[in-house]
């Protein structure tokens, strides 16, 4: 209304967004709007989990640690290389949050390997590690330092798809912490997936990537539809703060934005507007015969 208002009477003196607080109102409805998308992001993990791809060279220990994470003996483990051909996937819980989670054939250059059914296996890997939310780089520690090994390591970081490296959803971890006393420089997750030390630490990393956080009070069960309308809300939101902040920026968008995040919200909330309105009058009668 504020808004229209100054629309409808350019000539007036009177700068009514300015006096009604127009700004500081906005800021205000942006702020719980964080808020509301922060219970709504957790809520759609908890309703629809994310989607982990254990990936790496064979023999690094992935099915060793889908079978940790699911407290099960889900994947066969054996010393020969190509053991797991095919991926094999699990639904385990994580404080709640269903965590989709799959073993993958060892990443290696398929020309070296004359199975055709491994060839097929190390394809279908690739294609898992594009659709993932996140990736799980296992690495052998009993093994760094062998120039095959670490060829082929190099090898596997040029090829991940682009841009992943540089997303957050990659995941670096060494296994094997019981069998060496190696140790990786940085920030990487250290793990034995058959004594189970750092386990935990992966689990708390791959909630914190997927965004969730304990909520102090109750969280909304979200459609991941809901949390992209209220994520294009809080673009127009905020396209529509930057330009209140210019003394000479076109009224007339900033109302557009507003009335575009109008719209976003009523695709949550099922709001029929005058254009649904129209539309449905349209479409059923026959205007002007």
């Amino acid at each position: 209304m504020l808004v229209e208002a100054t629309l409808d009477f350019p000539e007036e003196e009177v700068d009514f967004l300015e006096k009604a607080d127009a700004r500081g109102r906005l800021a205000r409805i942006t702020a719980e709007l964080d808020e509301v998308l922060d219970r709504a992001r957790s809520g759609a993990l908890l309703r629809e989990g994310i989607r982990v791809v254990l990936a790496g060279q064979p023999n690094v220990g992935k099915s060793s640690l889908l079978n940790a994470l699911a407290g099960a003996e889900l994947a066969i483990v054996t010393p020969i290389a190509g053991t797991t051909r095919d991926k094999v996937s699990e639904t385990i819980q994580i404080h709640g949050v269903p965590v989709h989670v799959t073993d993958t054939a060892g990443l290696r250059d398929p020309e070296a390997s004359a199975d055709e059914v491994e060839r097929i296996g190390i394809a279908r890997s690739w294609a898992e590690i594009a659709g993932a939310d996140a990736v799980v780089f296992l690495r052998d520690l009993t093994r760094l330092g062998e120039p095959d090994y670490d060829d082929g390591d190099r090898s596997i970081a040029q090829a991940w798809p682009q841009g992943l490296a540089g997303s957050g959803r990659l995941i670096e971890v060494f296994n094997k912490a019981d069998a060496s006393m190696q140790r990786p420089e940085g920030d990487a997750i250290v793990i034995s997936a058959r004594s189970g030390d750092g386990l935990e630490r992966l689990r708390e990393r791959l909630l914190e990537l997927a965004g969730w956080h304990a909520q102090p009070e109750g969280v909304y069960i979200a459609r991941t539809r809901h949390v992209q309308a209220l994520r294009r809300t809080r673009d127009h939101l905020e396209r529509a703060a930057g330009l209140a902040a210019q003394r000479d920026a076109a009224l007339d968008l900033f109302a557009e934005e507003l009335r575009l995040a109008h719209d976003a919200l009523g695709e949550i909330t099922g709001a029929f507007t005058a254009d649904d309105l129209l539309g449905e009058i349209f479409g059923r009668f026959c205007i002007g015969k």
